[in-house]
């Protein structure tokens, strides 16, 4: 393992990205929505508030030890924060510039077209062809919030464009991009609007894989992940969500930052992606040897069917001793602290499993899943 480095991750929610970080030997300062039970005990967490976010993370940025820092989901709708930030500590992540391409469906279209790449038309006008199915897709989306059909007649919100529906599972590719070229680390199935997760139609509920890919999929990956690595500049982590139409990938949108894949490739696969992430910020980090493992990984994302406080006692209570989570995996992460409030359609927790196949790894998410509704309704 290389030196230790310290270094701030900021975010929605970073519980995810800090366990990637320890894999890799960094030690982590955090700050996000949560501060969740699980993230506290591995390393120093503060929670900032809905009202205060994302600029309370200026003020945490210079409280936290010195060091370089790196953002994931909910940051890449804010690029000025983004720049001002970056003003201010080495950012391990993409910039502004990047960010604003690669967020950008106008842009993403015409790079795809002229690479010959599938993805769904995008219009900024109500589309005159309703045989299509379209989507409403908000600008500033992420984890699929906002996203809903469109009626046929309703006008287009501000903040808003209609992209076309495509028919087919979701997935989702991991890259490590230099700004010139990308290597793929992985693909995922997507859970996406799951009932048995209780999530809202289009909300992130889950990642399962590796997939396994055909040469002319893994071809089509390598050739969308150098078009946008070099067409919107992208360097580190960067995902790209996709729905898999007659076998061909079709690129809905691009994450440009640490994905909710990431662990899912790691615990199956053995990868440790921080560290490639970083080789890409300090050129001469050597590369790592390790253990490679062949399994099929998932996590689900429970999310709340009712109000509730959440209760003390349960079978997360293992997370007292979650020193050992980073480097194995746990049953359940992301979980709040005993007595916390949560609204009906936000997420309750995460829940991981393993197995040989991408079926029998979703069958035991869903009876995990199940048990946690029933133990949580035996509290109401």
């Amino acid at each position: 393992m290389t030196e230790q480095v310290k270094v701030l991750l900021v975010g929605g929610s970073v519980r995810a990205a800090a366990f990637s970080a320890l894999r890799a030997g960094w030690a982590p300062w955090c700050a996000d929505l949560f501060a969740d039970t699980d993230l506290q005990a591995c390393c120093p967490a503060q929670a900032v508030s809905p009202a205060a976010y994302p600029r309370a993370f200026l003020a945490l940025a210079d409280e936290a030890p010195p060091g370089p820092w790196l953002y994931t989901g909910g940051l890449e709708n804010h690029p000025r924060l983004i720049a001002e930030l970056a003003r201010r500590r080495p950012l391990w992540g993409n910039d502004a510039t990047a960010l604003s391409h690669a967020r950008s469906p106008t842009r993403v279209a015409g790079l795809l077209r002229d690479a010959g790449l599938p993805s769904p038309e995008i219009r900024f006008a109500p589309p005159a062809d309703t045989r299509k199915a379209w989507l409403l897709k908000p600008l500033a989306g992420c984890g699929g919030r906002g996203i809903r059909l469109w009626d046929g007649a309703s006008p287009l919100p501000p903040g808003y464009y209609f992209q076309e529906q495509i028919a087919g599972p979701s997935a989702a590719a991991l890259f490590v991009g230099d700004g010139q070229r990308a290597r793929l680390l992985g693909v995922t199935r997507q859970l996406v609007g799951e009932a048995w997760l209780h999530a809202r139609p289009f909300r992130y509920c889950g990642s399962i894989g590796p997939l396994a890919l055909t040469d002319a999929q893994r071809q089509h990956f390598v050739l969308l992940g150098n078009t946008l690595a070099a067409g919107c500049g992208l360097r580190g982590l960067f995902g790209v969500d996709v729905i898999v139409r007659h076998g061909v990938p079709w690129t809905l949108e691009v994450n440009p930052r640490y994905t909710a894949s990431v662990e899912v490739l790691e615990h199956a696969t053995g990868l440790l992606a921080l560290h490639e992430h970083r080789r890409v910020f300090d050129p001469g980090l050597p590369p790592l040897q390790t253990q490679p493992s062949k399994r099929v990984v998932g996590k689900a994302v429970l999310y709340a069917p009712w109000e509730m406080v959440f209760p003390a006692d349960g079978p997360w209570r293992e997370i007292g001793s979650s020193a050992a989570y980073p480097e194995g995996m746990p049953r359940f992460a992301d979980v709040p602290k005993a007595g916390e409030r949560i609204a009906a359609g936000r997420p309750i927790l995460t829940m991981f499993a393993a197995a040989a196949t991408l079926g029998e790894c979703q069958n035991s998410l869903r009876r995990q899943a199940d048990a946690l509704i029933n133990a949580l309704t035996q509290t109401r």
